[in-house]
């Protein structure tokens, strides 16, 4: 019998869950499924990221603690997975102890080998896109993933060293053909480590984001949305740097990691170097699929344009939507 580990990414919980969330969801609970009709050792996880400052502000409009916001967001993704009949093993939310505790003991570990260090940062900054830009990426001036306004901000930050692992990723696509797919998204990460690999920016200063995982090494900061959230992966399975839970040695690596191709970027090469930074492979297939589109734009919750899965599988039923996302 062989263990297979699929995985969806953790939906963020400042707004309602969209077609799009459904269709990584079922496109995940059909694999697993069929790995369990042939015998396998199945294991399927998904969940919710639940830090991170659009969060915070999602939470602020509703006058409302971050916690109790997302303890409240939780519950519409909860029960969409229930209407769509999926059967999954584990759901994580990432502001369970579970996970938290585990965040800060590999950022401690991290801190302790030398590959986190403190530096200033500026940039252009997309709180749609929880992340810094070049001038080059900007789109008019204008975040180049959801299209809304950045800001300018200089501040002290911790930094992550993901330069010191480009080479081993860069040989790792090499020597692991079916690591990325489809092909298109191979070239994809190809083309971006061909440039020069920064480090990565994991801190959020309290005074402008309180709400996260503090660094175990600086109560001043809270940990970057994305360095917190990746590693829900092994996590989930128990994972520690001193001692890991036998799941954690049953399902990793993961056969198959499925994401967006918005999110390609962060799973290639940010959870890939974290990974690689504290001894681990990655998965076996990371998995970036398409779009669905609405008039030509992505699907976001950010811009509005969303179709609301519940109305669909109120009108239809939940096979005829499940098969419906799934043939396209």
């Amino acid at each position: 019998m062989s263990h297979f580990y699929v995985t969806t990414p953790l939906y963020y919980v400042n707004d309602k869950p969209h077609v799009g969330h459904a269709y990584t969801t079922i496109a995940a609970d059909v694999i697993a499924r069929w790995h369990k009709m042939l015998g396998d050792d199945v294991r399927f996880l998904t969940g919710t990221d639940e830090h991170g400052q659009k969060v915070f502000e999602a939470a602020q409009k509703r006058a409302m603690s971050p916690q109790d916001h997302v303890d409240s967001m939780v519950v519409p993704f909860q029960n969409l997975w229930k209407k769509l009949n999926i059967q999954y093993d584990d759901f994580l939310r990432t502001t369970e102890e579970r996970h938290t505790t585990v965040v800060s003991a590999v950022l401690q570990h991290l801190h302790d080998q030398g590959d986190i260090y403190e530096d200033f940062y500026e940039g252009w900054y997309s709180t749609s896109a929880e992340r810094f830009w070049t001038e080059k990426d900007l789109v008019e001036g204008k975040c180049p993933e959801s299209g809304l306004p950045v800001q300018w901000l200089r501040e002290k930050n911790y930094f992550f060293r993901m330069a010191k692992y480009a080479d081993q990723l860069r040989s790792w696509i090499a020597d692991n053909p079916d690591f990325l797919r489809p092909e298109s998204r191979k070239n994809e990460v190809l083309g971006y480590l061909r440039k020069d690999v920064g480090d990565l920016c994991i801190s959020r200063p309290k005074n402008r984001l309180p709400w996260g995982i503090p660094l175990p090494f600086d109560e001043g900061y809270v940990t970057y949305v994305w360095f917190d959230a990746l590693l829900n992966y092994i996590t989930a399975l128990g994972y520690s740097p001193t001692k890991s839970d036998e799941l954690f040695h049953r399902y990793w690596p993961a056969t198959y990691q499925l994401v967006g191709k918005d999110i390609l970027t962060t799973h290639s090469v940010y959870w890939s170097t974290m990974l690689f930074a504290i001894g681990l492979p990655p998965a076996r297939c990371l998995y970036a699929h398409g779009w669905w589109t609405v008039e030509g734009q992505k699907m976001s919750k950010s811009l509005g344009n969303v179709v609301d899965p519940n109305l669909l599988i109120d009108a239809y039923g939940a096979d005829p939507v499940r098969y419906f996302l799934l043939r396209q």
